[in-house]
């Protein structure tokens, strides 16, 4: 049983034949902690005494806990012990009494456990041990199938006499779930020591004039396992080293012949791309005022000579650790970029391109421009147009809830079902229905979206429209604007929805404004409305040629660069 507990720690489950939902009320915690990458156990009862399995739990947690960099606690298999028989006997074997001590109440209580194990429906209750690394602390488990508390007149009391007074006074806190039937304990951990293959892939760089001085640190920091040790005699060689190995410490003596390490740490910082490499200085100059200078010059940290060995490395172990951490996040951070830049370029191809634009201006005379500014790399506002027929045109303008990539991950599942209409889709208050219907499917709770859904009928000069919490669309005719009448509610929210549609005349020389909320409720550093209903209607009836790029102007004129709320402006006019 103990080949269960190799690298990388997942530990066994057992399950009993006879018991095949062995997971009924428990192991929560058992699965929650191998989540966290933890140390699992779960047997049989029988199995778990026969075997001794405080014992094995405790022994696999050794070494589990090396990996992590911590020394494992003096008492942990004592913790497990007392905790795994509260657990075993008085929870899933039932024994509701402790012996006192004599020889006879010992023999006594082992005749009751023994006749316990010999009850198969007892015997077969699952015990699971679990434990995970949070912080600094051990999280540890102990979880069965027995009776837990019972209600008495009083509140509640627990069935379980056994004591757990041995082993209060090594945990941090002793908790109960699931009625009783789960122990939880917080034992302290040591202060963390990185394993040794956590700086495999490190390098350091020592500057020091001394050969001594370089020989001492490169031994003791070859102690940590240190995957590249570099070295140099004064400042101008460690720069040039810099630039040829890019280490992830430098360890800096301050009086050197050529360049010292201030004027080094100084020219270092004045690039750019080293201005977050740490360097810790190894001085003889102790006072304050040259300790000041170090910390003026760049550097991170000052240790004095002559040198203490475990204070070197605790504090080459702290600055090494901080930076592979922040090189991971620096990696991260890069792919999230990249991610984030491609997830862009997805997106802005989903609108239609200047060709197809043109080509539909040709067909069918209507001036067509929108555009779409979001408040973050990534937005939920999206536009659209799709073929309703040979003189119909169908107008599409979305507005998700949220920013980022759960509302730009909504634009591509809209863009999706758009995909799937037919050649004639159905009317725009049908059509809103079969995508609330599909949305509301698809969309996490408090998520949603404001759409606009328009069909321009050339035949007979039309548009009929609905719209699902949309903002009022604008309908301009010989220089008069006004707002069409729109209500609806969101998409995604409600399962029965229903939509109201609408009919107006499109003759030629209209043109139709439709907006999302940002533009409408976005606020200036002043707190006053960029662009109120009123001011909108004014700047649509005023503008004559392009009315995308005038209301854009006027309304970055109160808010320069992003603004605040993913922005959608798109007109179209029939010429």
């Amino acid at each position: 049983m103990s080949a269960a507990f190799a690298p990388p720690f997942a530990g066994l489950a057992e399950a009993p034949a006879a018991a095949p939902d062995c997971w009924a009320r428990g192991g929560q915690r058992f699965r929650l902690h191998l989540q966290y990458g933890g140390l699992a156990l779960a047997l049989r009862t029988v199995t778990a005494y026969n075997e001794d399995a405080a014992h094995l739990f405790a022994a696999a947690l050794h070494p589990f806990l090396r990996e992590a960099g911590f020394a494992c606690p003096s008492d942990l298999e004592l913790v497990v012990h007392e905790a795994l028989a509260n657990a075993m006997i008085h929870g899933n074997l039932g024994v509701d009494r402790t012996p006192s001590g004599s020889v006879q109440e010992m023999l006594q209580f082992g005749e009751l456990v023994e006749n316990a194990l010999a009850d198969p429906q007892r015997a077969d209750r699952m015990v699971w041990l679990s434990a995970a690394v949070i912080g600094h602390t051990l999280h540890l488990a102990i979880e069965d199938q027995g009776a837990g508390y019972q209600g008495t007149a009083g509140g509640r009391t627990d069935r379980r006499p056994h004591g757990m007074d041995l082993i209060t006074d090594s945990v941090l806190s002793l908790r109960r779930e699931n009625d009783g039937r789960c122990l939880l304990l917080e034992l302290p951990l040591s202060q963390r020591q990185l394993p040794r293959k956590a700086f495999a892939d490190a390098s350091v760089l020592i500057v020091d004039d001394n050969p001594f001085n370089r020989r001492m640190l490169e031994a003791l920091i070859t102690t940590l396992g240190v995957g590249r040790l570099d070295s140099a005699q004064d400042g101008v060689e460690g720069l040039a080293a810099i630039e040829a190995h890019r280490p992830d410490l430098v360890l800096l003596d301050v009086m050197m012949p050529r360049m010292d390490g201030l004027e080094m740490c100084r020219r270092l910082r004045a690039d750019h791309a080293l201005l977050d490499l740490p360097v810790l200085f190894i001085t003889a100059l102790n006072d304050a005022k040259s300790r000041a200078a170090c910390f003026a010059a760049g550097g991170n940290d000052v240790v004095s000579k002559p040198i203490e060995a475990e204070e070197v490395l605790a504090r080459v172990r702290v600055h090494l650790h901080n930076a592979l951490l922040m090189a991971r996040l620096n990696a991260d951070h890069a792919r999230v970029r990249e991610e984030l830049a491609a997830a862009r370029e997805a997106q802005e191809t989903l609108p239609p391109t200047r060709a197809q634009l043109d080509a539909i201006r040709q067909r069918l005379n209507l001036n067509i421009k929108g555009v779409v500014e979001n408040s973050s790399e990534l937005g939920g506002d999206f536009w659209t147009l799709f073929d309703a027929g040979p003189k119909r045109l169908g107008v599409l303008a979305a507005d998700f809830s949220g920013h980022g990539l759960p509302a730009a991950f909504n634009v591509f599942r809209l863009h999706v079902m758009l995909s799937r209409l037919p050649r004639r889709p159905p009317g725009p208050a049908a059509l809103l229905g079969d995508l609330n219907r599909e949305l509301k499917t698809l969309l996490k709770p408090g998520q949603f979206a404001a759409l606009f859904l328009g069909l321009i009928d050339l035949e007979d000069g039309s548009l009929t429209y609905a719209g699902a919490a949309s903002p009022p669309p604008i309908l301009i005719e010989n220089g008069r604007a006004r707002y069409l009448p729109l209500e609806g509610p969101p998409l995604g929210a409600f399962a029965d929805a229903e939509y109201e549609e609408h009919r107006v005349q499109f003759p030629v020389g209209a043109s139709l404004f439709v907006y999302s909320d940002a533009l409408v409720e976005s606020q200036a550093d002043d707190g006053v409305l960029v662009c109120d209903d009123n001011t909108l209607l004014r700047w649509a009836g005023e503008t004559h040629g392009d009315m995308v790029a005038t209301i854009l102007r006027n309304f970055h004129a109160r808010i320069p660069g992003d603004p605040p709320d993913d922005l959608t402006l798109l007109h179209i006019r029939r010429e």
